[in-house]
């Protein structure tokens, strides 16, 4: 049986360095599987063993592989950590594991050992806790460096109270205490997805030499225009051409296992996705680029899939918003919260919130995507991008699966705050929507030179889903801020978690019934035609769409029909006979 606790040796030592590149960290939790994994600086197998409280050690040899996209561009070379050698990266999918249970867990790399725990999803009657943040973006830079502090009260200029990197690194601490399931971080991760120094500053904050968070606490990530873009590894400039914001995606995509969604190209996997964890549905889109063709329709007037961009587009139309719908639709009859998570916040007073300021990087242009959010009730969306720190409310209705509709409010959350920014609104833009902004809703209050409350501050979202008294659901969406202490002589000696007074709880009826999955009752094949019979059709009204491939998530025809009854027979023609299928309901 392992013991269950932290790493074997101090985080900030030359132990786990020495053997370490990022110590072990989670991935993709479900109700049965998990992903474990890490990076070693040399080629060298490593052994993984986990098991329950009192349970027999299950133990897994990992023989890493060259991680050659997480190179250091000959630009790189002449700044700090430059040109260290290759890591080897080692990825462990540990599957037949128990719901909603915790395990011990350790790794030994070289002479080196990492304990820690995990746990796998649970069922979807049971309480869970997230939180999520965006607009991190880490850079080796960071340190000792203040970002401007807009002063709601004047025109003055003025630096926050701590530099980037410590507020950071208090925003994982704060984290690491909340005992979460798992935690989200809606885009810009890093500066500069193609400069490694950042990505190596990244895990450092979560799975190296600050904190470990992520070895006990599965992170999933959304990708933000920063993650796109190259940074000095752009030949001819810090552009998003290609080959380079391809390039600076490889890396997150090497560093994250997220679910596959079966749509769009090989390359366009994991760049969007949904996670059901308990009783919440989490979709994450890719809002980096849209339709190149009309400027208010893009969020991005630099990447062009004419020159070999993958980034997908979020328009009506596209397979990504096809996606979105099938998983919107979904969700609504399964589960009892949806949020959806992306980069670019569509309701803003920042620069980013409306083309008057002449920014190439708008979030506006998501804003496309409201009705489809409102007609399927989703209940939140989570962003960052303009930093602001800013929840807007759009009210609308909800088409009700059975017929009727539901008047209710969407909230749009703009947590960029994770370790950069801090940023104020523009002058310039307007939002209408918003309805809370702590640059002006949170007044500082100074006495002596000393903040005692107030302000603009890093932070997080937390959110908490729990069953009511009656039966009833609740998603509490608490705003935290890590509020710095300081003495009498205005020197900053820590720092505090604090609570904004604009806490949102939504509510979810008792016990929504989840439709029974369809059935395949039969399955009949004359030449080139496959007959599927189904029962257990969600209704005569409703339609469905059939997918079915020969290989996994490579799906060769989508058929949509209408049923007709409870059962119904479904033709496709085929070259081959397909090896698998998934029928999905769409109203």
């Amino acid at each position: 049986m392992l013991a269950a606790g932290g790493a074997a040796c101090a985080l900030a030592g030359t132990c786990l360095a020495a053997d370490f590149r990022v110590t072990p960290y989670l991935q993709n939790p479900t109700t049965n599987a998990i992903t474990i994994m890490w990076l070693a600086e040399a080629d060298v197998s490593g052994v993984l063993g986990y098991a329950v409280a009192g349970g027999t050690t299950t133990t897994v040899q990992s023989a890493g592989t060259l991680a050659s996209v997480l190179d250091y561009h000959s630009t790189e070379l002449a700044k700090s950590n430059g040109n260290r050698p290759l890591p080897w990266l080692h990825q462990q999918r540990l599957t037949n594991l128990a719901a909603g249970t915790r395990y011990a867990y350790q790794v030994t790399q070289g002479g080196t050992t990492y304990t820690n725990t995990f746990r796998t999803a649970p069922d979807r009657n049971t309480p869970i806790r997230f939180a999520l943040y965006a607009d991190s973006e880490a850079e080796p830079e960071s340190t000792g460096v203040r970002v401007n502090w807009d002063n709601p009260a004047s025109s003055a200029s003025r630096l926050y109270l701590i530099d980037q990197t410590t507020g950071y690194a208090s925003n994982t601490a704060a984290l690491k205490t909340r005992d979460l399931d798992f935690l989200i971080i809606a885009g810009d991760l890093v500066e500069a997805g193609g400069e490694q120094r950042d990505w190596d500053e990244f895990w450092r904050h979560n799975a190296g030499a600050y904190n470990d968070l992520a070895g006990g606490v599965p992170i999933f990530a959304a990708l933000g225009n920063h993650e796109y873009y190259p940074g000095t590894r752009q030949t001819g400039g810090q552009g998003y051409n290609q080959p380079g914001s391809e390039q600076s995606v490889a890396k997150f995509l090497t560093y994250f296992d997220n679910p596959p969604n079966g749509r769009g190209t090989a390359e366009q996997q994991e760049r969007f996705y949904r996670i059901d964890y308990g009783p919440a549905t989490i979709i994450v889109l890719d809002t980096c680029n849209g339709n190149d063709a009309v400027a208010d329709q893009d969020t991005s007037l630099r990447l062009f899939a004419s020159t070999g961009s993958k980034a997908p587009d979020f328009n009506p139309g596209s397979v990504q918003y096809q996606w979105l719908v099938e998983q919107l639709a979904d969700a609504q009859l399964r589960n009892r919260f949806t949020f959806v998570v992306f980069h670019h916040t569509p309701y803003s007073a920042g620069i980013h919130g409306d083309a008057v300021t002449g920014d190439n990087q708008l979030g506006s242009p998501v804003k496309l995507l409201t009705p489809v959010m409102l007609q399927f009730g989703v209940d939140a969306i989570l962003c960052g991008h303009d930093e602001l720190l800013e929840r807007s409310v759009v009210s609308g209705s909800e088409a009700l699966p059975g017929g009727g509709t539901n008047a209710y409010d969407l909230h749009v959350y703009d947590y960029g705050v994770g370790g950069d920014g801090l940023r104020g609104p523009d002058s310039r833009v307007t939002n209408p929507q918003q309805a809370f902004l702590a640059h002006t809703d949170a007044p500082e209050d100074w006495s002596g030179g000393v903040l005692q409350a107030g302000g603009k501050h890093y932070g997080h979202l937390e959110v908490n889903i729990a069953r009511g008294g009656g039966g009833e659901w609740t998603a509490t969406l608490t705003p935290v801020h890590l509020f710095p202490r300081m003495t009498a002589g205005g020197a900053v000696v820590d720092v505090e978690r604090r609570v904004y007074a604009d806490e949102v709880v939504l509510t979810a009826a008792p016990d929504p019934v989840a439709p029974p999955d369809p059935l395949i009752a039969g399955i009949a094949v004359d030449n080139a035609m496959v007959t599927l019979g189904f029962s257990n059709l969600v209704s005569a009204s409703t339609n469905h769409v059939l997918h079915s491939g020969t290989a996994p998530w490579t799906w060769t025809t989508n058929t949509t029909f209408t049923a007709t009854g409870a059962t119904h027979d479904v033709q496709i023609p085929v070259t081959s006979y397909p090896s698998f299928f998934r029928l999905e309901a769409l109203r």
